[in-house]
C-alpha cells in the first residue's frame, strides 16, 4: 500500500496520498475515545462565502460517515470520534476510510465549485 506513518505516545500518523497531493491523517488515542483527523484546505485557501460553509454542512449531512470541520486555526479538515470501549477492526476501519474518503469528495467535488487549487 505504500503508506508511510509515524507512532509517538498517544497518536499515530500516516501520510496518505489522495489524487496528486498527500495528507496527514492522525490517529489520536486516549482511554476512552479515539479520534481521526486531517486537515484538507489551510485557513489562507478557505472562501470566506456562505456557499461555500453550506456545501460543507449539505455534504456533512449527505454523506454516511463524512464529517467535515474548521480547526481552531480555521482549516478545513475531516474528522471522527469513536469510543475505546467496543471498538474492533471493523469499526475503526470504516471510521477511519471516512476520513481518507472525505478528503477524496472534498477535491473531487467541492473544490471544483469553488476554484480552489490544491
Amino acid at each position: 500500500m505504500g503508506v508511510k506513518y509515524q507512532k509517538e505516545e498517544g497518536v499515530i500518523t500516516s501520510l496518505w496520498k489522495v489524487g496528486d497531493k498527500e495528507y496527514w491523517v492522525l490517529v489520536f488515542i486516549g482511554d476512552d475515545w479515539i479520534a481521526v483527523r486531517t486537515t484538507i484546505l489551510g485557513k489562507d485557501k478557505v472562501p470566506q462565502s456562505v456557499d461555500f460553509f453550506k456545501e460543507l454542512l449539505r455534504s456533512h449531512y449527505s454523506l454516511a460517515e463524512v464529517r467535515y470541520d474548521i480547526d481552531e486555526n480555521g482549516n478545513v479538515g475531516s474528522s471522527k470520534t469513536m469510543p475505546a470501549k467496543g471498538l474492533n477492526q471493523d469499526i475503526f476501519s470504516s471510521e477511519f476510510n471516512s476520513v481518507v474518503f472525505a478528503i477524496d469528495y472534498f477535491r473531487q467535488e467541492i473544490a471544483p465549485k469553488f476554484g480552489i487549487e490544491l
